[in-house]
Formats: structure tokens, C-alpha cells, sequence
């Protein structure tokens, strides 16, 4: 492999003080491609996408729903619908926190290998909505301990929030077996794939995932975009975070109806 050929795509690296970056597991280098289409997007198409009837409006609407099916071809989802976008995997993580009605008693598990984003969010509901957080500590200081998350499930239990690969050490869990267990006693999965997206071939129809979370600054992408997995079916019985601009078909003074998945989480432009 020529590494001098990739290289050239990142404009950093050519500079006569460049780095050698090791940081990419926080936030990846952007290539040349990349700032062009977002320089391409600001310069060429000024417009509001899915909002008005002008030529830019339809032609931003394209090229954000081209992209959407990249995304949903990049995860191995079925269908587009399936997709939504967010600004990062930790608010995908909270859509799908405050969006399932979690009630007070409620239990909720994960590993004790995660991000901040997927332990602040159970402790903020913890303290807000009274629901049981609860941590399946690791077998041997590593593993992630199937045995134990079979005696940790019981009829409170309502999701598994769960990462696929860790940050902290690059540990994969056996998130298949663990979903497998889950559904077998009718627990839903959330999983933080942030980690997990650049490096491993993700196929969400395969694990049979409910949920899973990305950010594209971990794949070369820009900041601030990332999206949320959900099968559809959950999509739907999830309750949106925010609404407004975007979200509805129709509103007024009386009430409003809103879009379906995934119009519905994606308030705003």
C-alpha cells in the first residue's frame, strides 16, 4: 500500500510543519473532498433543504437524501427511513434516552467500558425520571461478562445501552451474543458504534441492533454531522427530543401533527 497516495488527500499533512496525528479515535483528519463539498454546499447551494420550491431547495433536499442513503448503505440498513441524522453520536445516544418514556424504576444497563455519553445520560435519568441505572462490571477486569448480564436482566429491565468498540482500549464486546440475550427476554439494545463505524464492517440488519449511534468526525467526515440507526418500528414509538421547523406536516395554535421517522427527530435545518 502506498501510504504517500493518501496522504496527499489531507491537506495537514502536506504542510511543511505537519503532524503526525495520533488522535484520531477523538476526531479524524479531513481530506481535501471533504472541505470542497462542504465549501461546495456553502458557495453553490445557499438554500433551505425540504422547505422551499425553488431549484437550490430541491437541489440541496437531493443531495441531503443521497447522502442519507450513503449512510444507510454504510450500516446495512434496510431502508432510508431507518436513518437520522444528528449532530453526533451522544445526541443520538439522548434521543433515544429521553425518546423511549423511560418511568421511574425502570432499569437501564451498560458495560463499564463506555464513553461519558452513554454513562451521563442513565445518571442524568437517574436523577430526573427515578430510573435504575445499573453497570455490568467486566469478567477479569476486561471481558464484557455474558453470565452477568443474564442474572442483571429482569422485568424492570428496559434497555441495554451497550458500545461495540471501546475508546478506552479498543476492546470489541460480543454486542451479537448480547443482543441475542437481550431480545431473548424482550430488552431493546442501543449501541455506541462511534469506534466501531471507522474500523469495523458494521451491518446493523445483522446484529438485529434497535438502536445505533455515529459521529462522522470519527470517518473523515466534518464535525457536527452524525447519525442515529433505529429500526423503523422503533423509530416510531420513540418520542422526538425536539420539534418544530421540520418535524411537523402540520401545526397551529390548536396542535400539530408531526412527519414520520425520520422527519420527526430532525427539527431545524
Amino acid at each position: 500500500m502506498d501510504i504517500s497516495k493518501y496522504r496527499k488527500d489531507f491537506p495537514i499533512l502536506n504542510a511543511e510543519d505537519g503532524p503526525t496525528y495520533l488522535d484520531s479515535a477523538c476526531m479524524t483528519l479531513r481530506p481535501q473532498q471533504v472541505i470542497d463539498s462542504i465549501m461546495e454546499y456553502y458557495t453553490k447551494y445557499p438554500a433551505c433543504g425540504g422547505r422551499s420550491v425553488h431549484k437550490m431547495s430541491w437541489q440541496v433536499t437531493e443531495g441531503f437524501e443521497m447522502a442519507r442513503d450513503s449512510l444507510r448503505r454504510f450500516l446495512g440498513a434496510e431502508q432510508t427511513s431507518e436513518i437520522v441524522f444528528t449532530k453526533n453520536t451522544t445526541e443520538g445516544m439522548n434521543i433515544v434516552a429521553n425518546g423511549l418514556g423511560l418511568k421511574k424504576g425502570d432499569k437501564v444497563l451498560t458495560s463499564d467500558k463506555e464513553h461519558n455519553s452513554n454513562v451521563v445520560p442513565w445518571h442524568h435519568m437517574a436523577k430526573y425520571k427515578g430510573i435504575d441505572y445499573q453497570v455490568v462490571p467486566a469478567k477479569d477486569n476486561y471481558y464484557f461478562d455474558l453470565e452477568a448480564l443474564k442474572g442483571s436482566i429482569d422485568d424492570r429491565t428496559k434497555l441495554v445501552s451497550i458500545v461495540h468498540t471501546s475508546n478506552l482500549d479498543g476492546h470489541t464486546n460480543p454486542v451479537k451474543d448480547i443482543i441475542e440475550i437481550c431480545h431473548d427476554k424482550g430488552v431493546r439494545v442501543l449501541m455506541d458504534a462511534a469506534q466501531a463505524a471507522p474500523h469495523k464492517e458494521l451491518d446493523v440488519v445483522d446484529l438485529d441492533v434497535d438502536f445505533a449511534s455515529v459521529s462522522a468526525h470519527k470517518f473523515c467526515g466534518p464535525s457536527g454531522m452524525g447519525a442515529l440507526y433505529g429500526k423503523y418500528d422503533e423509530l416510531k414509538n420513540l418520542i422526538p427530543t425536539y420539534v418544530g421547523g421540520s418535524t411537523v406536516v402540520s401545526s397551529s395554535y390548536d396542535g400539530y401533527k408531526l412527519l414520520p421517522p425520520p422527519s420527526c427527530f430532525e427539527a431545524g435545518l
